[in-house]
């Protein structure tokens, strides 16, 4: 979520005002303009829009304020912003809440013999990775994951060649996982950039590509945290991981 993306909503759950002459059309239900407005205007801090209209969907109006377009209803109970609903009262991203839900998977459930296996330490936390060889942000959240020199975890790294993107990516792709030992050459390219030495052998990666489209992935890193939870941000990781 972009910071301009967060400041509407914030904007919108707590109010604010602006100096500004409103202009609310005539479109539409002027019954349901009226209303929207006293809505509006009756927010501590009051909420004044340059423009209220009917929208072409039935009962829902544009309303444009602060430079942005929200749409909501005649009682302003629910707004749309950037593709996300939110519940004004309980101030719930209703959007990314049924995205999440939508998206958590039985961890258990992957064909985790289709992955590559790094353990450290003890390896009680588990994550799985969907991960490009050639993406800039999958070899960020390898090194990071160096760095920071979290030592208790196994991590399962699904191999998942963007093809159309890195047209390299496949060939690399095989040759870490037909390599003796898979996980010491994938940190090793993905960490130190050492290439993988071109090998061919039976691999998971037509099989990866399929149950990434099962589950709707189509960005690397893609990441599922040990509670099937969803996730592209490395912070997500690095706080499930890290002992509480």
């Amino acid at each position: 979520m972009s910071n301009n993306h967060k400041h509407l909503i914030l904007s919108i759950l707590i109010g604010f005002s602006f100096i500004s002459t409103s202009l609310i059309s005539s479109a539409g239900s002027p019954d349901g303009i009226t209303s929207l407005q006293s809505k509006l205007e009756g927010l501590n801090p009051p909420l004044k829009a340059k423009s209220i209209k009917a929208s072409p969907l039935p009962g829902l109006y544009e309303v444009f304020v602060n430079g942005n377009i929200i749409y909501t209803d005649s009682n302003f109970s629910h707004a749309i912003t950037n593709g996300s609903l939110i519940e004004i009262e309980s101030k719930k991203n209703l959007t990314e809440d049924s995205l999440k839900q939508l998206t958590t998977i039985k961890f258990l459930d992957l064909p985790l013999k289709n992955a590559i296996e790094i353990k450290k330490g003890s390896g009680n936390y588990k994550f799985a990775i969907f991960s490009d060889p050639d993406c800039p942000s999958c070899k960020d959240l390898e090194i990071s994951l160096d760095a920071i020199g979290i030592s208790d975890y196994t991590a399962y790294v699904f191999l998942l060649p963007l093809r159309e993107l890195h047209p390299d990516a496949a060939a690399k792709a095989e040759s870490i996982w037909c390599s003796k030992n898979r996980s010491v050459t994938w940190s090793n390219f993905m960490v130190k950039g050492t290439l993988p030495k071109s090998e061919k052998c039976d691999n998971p990666i037509s099989a990866n590509e399929a149950l990434a489209e099962n589950l709707g992935i189509s960005a690397t890193p893609t990441i599922y945290l040990n509670n099937g939870q969803r996730t592209y941000e490395i912070q997500d990781l690095m706080t499930a991981i890290k002992p509480k």
